[in-house]
């Protein structure tokens, strides 16, 4: 006996045994005669699929092909009797049974993980049917759009951008700067949909965090707005915009480890201090503070807009020219001039240009520096902004601990740079 051609088909049948489990649950309430398929069903077309791959060494393809259509003649049949009796004409169990069929072949190739791993996504699409229209019941047609959009940025456009090196300097990548317009879509996107999933109840603290996943300056301007307007809640929006900066220093070092891991020795302690001094003040403040849940709202549009892409993108490809124009003018002076003004503003772009920067001939401590100038020059603007929207009484709650974080990182990066 072969071990391996009986591992095979063990596995092929165990498949079929895992589908067909969650469909033998979903009609295990439907009379006797009116089950297109059940466990055994399954477990029997995995078996299938797994025996004639394997036959397919001694008899050729053909053999797979003829074991398809007649499993395509039975279920035809079989769908067609049962729905003149039950005016059921979802197709779902039928199209299940082909990719039982086509998994229980796979394994009979010797493909053993990846069948087994879609044998399990299968079971767990089929199993979450109610979850998964309940859900598109509660997403608008905006929402709809900006999934699409960011598959399509993902799955289409970024395998078609080339991976060289062109434009003036040789700064341009296409293919890295539509990588990095991914990445700063991905987290704007999960941080919109969890607070619409959540909704922004939940308190004052978690809107920070997942406002900050799109946006820590947009957050801070927004609790400031509250925080004149309301009168109120002076403490707990305070930590919201120390919650928020300390989020967002976190999300540079989470952003860069995946972009260029390299910078991350020197780059983690003095950011570090940006996230930590933050976020432990913020909850020594929710602690002392009794944190209620308060209707704060951050205003924050849906980022995953083509015309959203685009525009990074272009913001990205003005950045690469400039950082290499920079260099090649006024050396690292340039540099550093450039990530404080886009600090002003924004991180995420001057961070992710320069660690894509740094890939390339542009020293790692000059990308380091210039990620950090870029930061702290943030961490100012916030304090600022809490200053001067939110006033006085706010700023009191966040001003000192992000000029503290400031002074530590600072302290950090001079003492780590020697």
């Amino acid at each position: 006996m072969d071990t391996t051609v009986t591992l095979r088909l063990v596995i092929a049948l165990a498949i079929g045994l895992i589908i067909g489990m969650e469909r033998g649950w979903e009609s295990r309430e439907s009379p006797e005669g009116l089950r297109s398929a059940g466990i055994r069903s399954f477990g029997f077309v995995g078996l299938l699929g797994g025996i004639a791959a394997l036959l397919t060494a001694q008899l050729g393809v053909g053999i797979l092909a003829v074991a398809f259509l007649g499993l395509a003649l039975i279920v035809a049949i079989s769908y067609g009797l049962i729905t003149q009796r039950t005016q059921d004409f979802g197709i779902t169990t039928e199209l299940a049974l082909f990719i039982t069929f086509m998994l229980g072949a796979l394994t009979g190739k010797g493909l053993i993980a990846e069948a087994v791993a879609i044998a399990v996504v299968t079971a767990v699409l089929l199993g979450f049917k109610q979850e998964l229209h309940q859900s598109l019941k509660h997403i608008d047609r905006r929402e709809l759009i900006a999934t699409l959009q960011l598959l399509l940025i993902a799955a289409v456009v970024l395998p078609l951008l080339p991976d060289r090196n062109l434009g003036p300097w040789s700064a341009l990548n296409p293919h890295a700067i539509g990588l990095l317009v991914a990445l700063i879509a991905g987290i704007s996107y999960l941080g919109y949909f969890a607070m619409r999933l959540w909704g922004t109840r939940v308190g004052i603290l978690a809107t920070a965090v997942l406002g900050a996943l799109v946006s820590s300056t947009a957050v801070t301007v927004s609790f400031g707005r509250i925080a004149r307007r309301e009168q109120r809640n002076f403490a707990l929006l305070g930590a919201g915009i120390s919650l928020a900066s300390g989020t967002m220093a976190l999300r540079i070092l989470i952003e860069v480890s995946i972009v260029n891991p390299l910078l991350l020795p020197s780059l983690v302690p003095p950011v570090a201090c940006l996230a930590m001094v933050p976020l432990i003040a913020a909850g020594a403040i929710a602690i002392r503070t009794r944190a209620t849940e308060a209707s704060t709202k951050v205003e924050l549009k849906n980022p995953i807009e083509l015309a959203t892409a685009l525009g990074y993108g272009a913001v990205f490809t003005i950045l690469f020219v400039l950082i290499r124009a920079m260099e090649a003018w006024f050396g690292n002076a340039g540099i550093y001039a450039l990530s404080a003004i886009s600090g002003v503003t924004d991180v995420d772009a001057v961070s992710l240009s320069l660690a894509q920067a740094t890939k390339g001939d542009l020293p790692l401590l000059v990308g380091t520096n210039g990620i950090l100038i870029a930061a702290m020059v943030n961490t100012i603007v916030k304090a600022l902004l809490a200053t001067i929207i939110g006033g006085w009484e706010l700023a009191r709650w966040c001003a000192p601990i992000l000029l503290l974080a400031l002074g530590l990182s600072l302290t950090t990066a001079f003492f780590t740079s020697f």
